[in-house]
C-alpha cells in the first residue's frame, strides 16, 4: 500500500480541501459533478488526493446511474480537476483497480484578446443589439473576484445550519461544509429525511475537537468523519424504527 503514496497529489488534507473549495468557486460545475468531487475528497484521506472508490460505489452513494457517474468523471477529467489511473496487478499482471486522483490544477484566468471593433455600416447600426458572450465572460471573472456574504446562501444552505456555522466560518466555507453534509447523508443515511440536525451535531463536535486540539489532520477531514458517524447512527435508528412499525402493522 505504501507504493500508492507516489500518487499523492497534496501534502495534507487541509490543502486538498482548500483547493477543492477554490475549484468549486472557479468552475461552473453541475450538481452531480460537485457532489462527486466532494465524495471523492472524502475518500482521499489515507493517501491524500487518491480515491479507490469504484463506479458502483460512487453511483450508489449519489443515488445516480453509472452512466451519470461516468459522464461526471469525464467532465471533471476534461477540466483537469481529476485524473483516472488504472493500476497493474504486481503478481498476475493485467489491470487492477482504478484510482481517481484529485489534481492540483492551476486556477488562472486568461484575459480576452482585445481586437479593434470593425466599423458598423448604417444598415448594421439599425439592427437589433446582439448579446456579447465575451463581455459576459469578463463580467463573470469580475464576479468571481468579489466577496459574498451569507445572504447569498439562503437558496442553497438551510438557515438553521447557517445560524450555527456563521460565527466560525466564511460564507464560502459554509457552502462547502453543507455540500459535504449532503454527499455524506446520501452515502450513509439514505433513509433519513431531515439531515440538518445531524449535520449541526457533527459541526459542533468538530468545532469542539478543534478547540481542544484533538484534530490531527484538518478540520474538513474531521468534519467528514463526524458526519459519517452521525449519519450512520441516524440510519440505524431509522431502519430500526421502520422495522418496529412493520411488526406492529404487518401487511
Amino acid at each position: 500500500m505504501d507504493k500508492l503514496r507516489q500518487y499523492e497529489t497534496f501534502s495534507s488534507v487541509e490543502k486538498m480541501d482548500e483547493h477543492i473549495s477554490k475549484v468549486l468557486s472557479h468552475f461552473e460545475l453541475s450538481k452531480n459533478e460537485r457532489e462527486l468531487l466532494w465524495l471523492l475528497s472524502g475518500h482521499s484521506v489515507k493517501f491524500v488526493g487518491v480515491s479507490f472508490l469504484k463506479l458502483d460505489s460512487m453511483a450508489k452513494a449519489l443515488e445516480v446511474s453509472k452512466k451519470t457517474i461516468q459522464r461526471a468523471l469525464k467532465s471533471l477529467s476534461d477540466l483537469g480537476i481529476i485524473k483516472r489511473i488504472r493500476t497493474i496487478r504486481p503478481v498476475r499482471g493485467g489491470f487492477g483497480a482504478s484510482l481517481t486522483l484529485i489534481c492540483p490544477v492551476e486556477l488562472t484566468t486568461r484575459e480576452e484578446a482585445t481586437e479593434p471593433a470593425p466599423e458598423r455600416s448604417q444598415e448594421q447600426s439599425g439592427s437589433k443589439e446582439t448579446f456579447s458572450f465575451k463581455a459576459f465572460s469578463k463580467d463573470i471573472k469580475y464576479i468571481r473576484q468579489q466577496e459574498i456574504d451569507y445572504s447569498f446562501l439562503t437558496e442553497f444552505v438551510p438557515s438553521e445550519f447557517i445560524r450555527v456555522v456563521k460565527p466560525f466560518v466564511s460564507p464560502e466555507e459554509a457552502y462547502s461544509l453543507w455540500g459535504k453534509a449532503q454527499v455524506c447523508a446520501k452515502r450513509y443515511a439514505p433513509a433519513v429525511m431531515d439531515i440538518i440536525e445531524p449535520a449541526v451535531r457533527a459541526f459542533k463536535a468538530s468545532v469542539t475537537a478543534y478547540k481542544f486540539n484533538r484534530i490531527k489532520k484538518s478540520f474538513g477531514a474531521y468534519f467528514w468523519g463526524s458526519l459519517s458517524g452521525v449519519f450512520a447512527y441516524e440510519q440505524r435508528k431509522e431502519v430500526k424504527y421502520c422495522n418496529e412499525l412493520a411488526k406492529l402493522y404487518p401487511k
